[in-house]
């Protein structure tokens, strides 16, 4: 069990708990990992109220000039291999999908800043709480941010990896041993710069290839870090519920004798609720378009990888990166579609406690404050795709589906054209 204390009788010690909670400052540390890695990349600030970073600002400016440019250059020329052209028409994509997720949040910069710091502070506020079952909930939020932003972390190194870094050492360790190379040489993606002897000269293509590597592996730090800050934000939102959940059904099952302090709790109760619910709101408000670009593009990236698939099957380093690539297509579609249908069924959870609760033993005033915070608690709860469909699991499948059937209407179109 980690850090957990256990009595004499194996079970939890909450002051143990307690005491462990206290050593935090008052503050709880809500995905402090990923926070980390924002400043890193410079797309957070030391201290809130500030705008944007401007080296941030200089990531996301230049970002389209290096990747999304020459890729598109690269698509509109003819080109001789099929493959190479839907390769980069894919990555053109990819990229795009990247690009949008950048300025969507610097231009949210100030809405996300301050539901972070909401949710930051709905947490600290619940941390001191003896009920075992809230601290639970707190130590999952810890170690469930933690570990996605970890493993997350590896599987995107590994795939600027493969992409830049590995190929580009391939080659200069041929070169150094055998004084030869193969032209034309490899690029992180399928792009033609417009440099003279770019991709036939090894000690033009070196240097440039070095910093082109260098900035994938930034930028994709910086992806990673907005993907996990946003998971781990709708994550902590859906466990705040369970927090209200919990704490719902120990105002409507009249465990509480002292009227006073049971109108202590409801109060703290409807601030917390009304907190998650905004939490919720401002989520579903910065993600609602972001959800269908990611959605619609990762139908076409999975048509167009499998197509490319299908037409270069032997070649073992296109294979591999495409899997990379339907890897982290498939994982962010999926995780949305996850934590969406967490965020409803969680945010049911509290109308649920109270209206399968033993309510109406209690006095008419509380029966009637639970009556009012049961009618707010049935509000619905989700995240949409740009209000067309609510993100769910049910989303991931469609998702796969649609990608399945418009793969199969451009095999049997380029089947037409090969005979």
């Amino acid at each position: 069990m980690g850090g957990w204390q256990f009595g004499n009788s194996g079970t939890v010690s909450p002051i143990s708990i307690v005491m462990k909670s206290g050593n935090r400052k008052g503050q709880f540390p809500l995905i402090n990992l990923t926070i980390r890695w924002l400043k890193k990349t410079q797309f957070w600030n030391d201290s809130p109220g500030k705008s944007f970073p401007t080296v941030g600002l200089i990531i996301v400016v230049s970002y389209p000039v290096i990747w999304i440019v020459p890729s598109w250059l690269f698509t509109m020329t003819a080109q001789p291999s099929l493959t190479s052209l839907i390769k980069a028409a894919n990555e053109q994509i990819v990229f795009c999908s990247i690009f949008f997720k950048f300025c969507v949040f610097a231009l949210n910069f100030r809405r996300w800043e301050t539901l972070f710091y909401d949710l930051q502070r709905a947490y600290s506020l619940v941390m001191d709480d003896m009920d075992l079952d809230v601290q639970r909930i707190l130590g999952h939020v810890e170690k469930s941010a933690y570990h996605l932003t970890k493993w997350y972390g590896f599987g995107i190194t590994f795939s600027c990896c493969v992409y830049g870094t590995l190929p580009m050492l391939f080659v200069a360790i041929k070169y150094a041993a055998t004084g030869s190379y193969n032209v034309p040489l490899s690029t992180p993606i399928e792009a033609n710069y417009f440099i003279p002897g770019y991709r036939t000269n090894f000690w033009i293509w070196f240097p440039l290839d070095v910093v082109l590597s260098a900035t994938l592996v930034l930028n994709g730090a910086t992806l990673f870090s907005i993907e996990c800050f946003t998971w781990n934000l709708v994550h902590a939102t859906s466990c705040l519920f369970r927090v209200l959940q919990i704490q719902a059904n120990q105002l409507s099952n009249g465990k509480i004798v002292c009227e006073d302090e049971w109108a202590d709790k409801f109060s703290r109760f409807v601030n917390l609720h009304e907190l998650v619910l905004r939490s919720a709101q401002t989520l579903e408000d910065i993600l609602g378009i972001q959800m269908l670009f990611i959605y619609l593009t990762t139908v076409f990236e999975l048509c167009l990888i499998m197509t490319v698939l299908s037409l270069a099957f032997k070649d073992l380093y296109l294979l591999t990166t495409m899997l990379c690539v339907i890897g982290h297509c498939l994982f962010q579609s999926f995780s949305f579609s996850y934590l969406g249908t967490e965020l409803i069924e969680e945010s049911e959870t509290v109308a649920q406690a109270i209206f399968h609760s033993t309510w109406y033993d209690q006095s008419v005033k509380r029966q009637k404050d639970l009556c009012f915070e049961l009618m707010r608690a049935k509000k619905p709860v989700s995240l949409t795709a740009g209000k067309f469909f609510i993100v769910q699991r049910e989303s991931f499948t469609q998702v796969i589906k649609q990608a399945y059937t418009i793969f199969t209407l451009m095999s049997q179109f380029l089947d037409n054209n090969v005979n």
